[in-house]
């Protein structure tokens, strides 16, 4: 996703845009992607900067004002991005170790209270040398910890397991490719209304389980092949869930009509009325990369695309990660291995 489609989702979101066919946006919180990746970008250019982050430059005759270096400049960016400070939702998430470093330090030395006096404000000799020394001791502390062989320990596991989540994700693709020669692909996503986004994540389970539980009967889901869930959180949508779902190509072709009948069903019939549902087909023209809708095989494009659009229902997790209660992400099992006696995939592109 590019910075255009950012800024157009972004403002979208901000008046919870009702477009016909599409849905109201509650399940896009790229905003807080966003803030969380310059944050971890902020404190990795900051520890491979040297010396400290402000000074003191005299005044007048016992008076001085504090001065900012090269890296306090990034240390004073780091202070002024919008980290999520609510309990409840800290307390449901887990930041990646480069975030969760600066958001630790930051608050032990109370600088958020501190960095919001002007630079320029004339004090004492000696409070301005305290309020520096305080300054600087918060950015020697993080970047003592950073270099530690405990941190890099915590910041492998994590990638790790962030990387691990993602080349399932695409080999489940990949999969899917290898027994459908087209496949039809919504990208959908569930939220709940204003009045709702309180719900607990328990329920948010439930109303999941009973959309997938209600496919197995229900004739729109006749022809999906496979599905991809990620259960995510924000601060004012509350709980919400990012789903790609994936019909057969040769069967199914109207992917905005599919999502709209998908995104409808969430809302009137699994949550009461008490969902919403955003539709991404029916706005994909507005992105640069799409890797939704019908999609070939053979189409090394639109496939690089999906690629992408599989990378965004895991990138949040590169930056903070859900304390969920059983499974925060999940498939549909995978086809079987596709016959080699069988007839050619080619073939069977023909037949719809």
């Amino acid at each position: 996703m590019d910075g255009n489609e950012e800024r157009f989702i972004a403002l979208v979101s901000k008046g919870r845009m009702q477009v016909k066919g599409v849905g109201v946006i509650g399940a896009v919180d790229i905003g807080l992607i966003c803030t969380m990746k310059r944050a971890s970008s902020l404190v990795q250019k900051l520890i491979k900067s040297e010396g400290d982050a402000f000074g003191v430059e005299a005044i007048s005759d016992g008076f001085s004002c504090m001065v900012c270096n090269e890296s306090g400049a990034l240390f004073g960016e780091l202070v002024k991005l919008k980290i999520p400070d609510d309990p409840r939702f800290n307390a449901l998430y887990k930041f990646e170790p480069y975030v969760d470093v600066v958001v630790r330090h930051l608050k032990a030395f109370g600088l958020h209270q501190i960095l919001s006096w002007p630079f320029a404000e004339v004090r004492a000799d000696d409070v301005a040398a305290a309020l520096v020394k305080h300054l600087n001791g918060c950015l020697e502390q993080i970047r003592k910890e950073v270099k530690s062989k405990q941190f890099l320990s915590r910041l492998n596991s994590y990638q790790r397991s962030s990387n691990k989540n993602h080349k399932e994700l695409t080999e489940y693709v990949d999969a899917l490719f290898e027994s459908y020669s087209r496949l039809l692909v919504l990208r959908v996503d569930l939220s709940y209304s204003k009045e709702n986004s309180k719900i607990t994540q328990e329920q948010a389970t439930r109303d999941r389980a009973r959309l997938f539980e209600n496919a197995r009967s229900n004739k729109m889901f006749d022809d999906m092949v496979g599905c991809i869930w990620k259960l995510e959180h924000g601060p004012e949508k509350g709980f919400h869930y990012h789903v790609m779902m994936f019909f057969n190509g040769a069967k199914v072709r109207e992917d905005i009509t599919k999502a709209i009948q998908v995104g409808e069903y969430w809302t009137n019939v699994v949550t009461k009325g008490r969902g919403l549902y955003y539709n991404c087909n029916a706005a994909k023209l507005r992105y640069k990369s799409c890797g939704i809708g019908m999609v070939d095989h053979r189409d090394t494009q639109l496939r690089e695309g999906l690629k992408k659009a599989v990378i965004y229902l895991t990138k949040t997790d590169l930056y903070m990660r859900l304390q969920t209660i059983g499974r925060g992400m999940g498939k549909m099992n995978r086809p079987p291995p596709r016959d080699p006696r069988g007839r050619p995939r080619t073939a069977r592109s023909s037949e719809a």
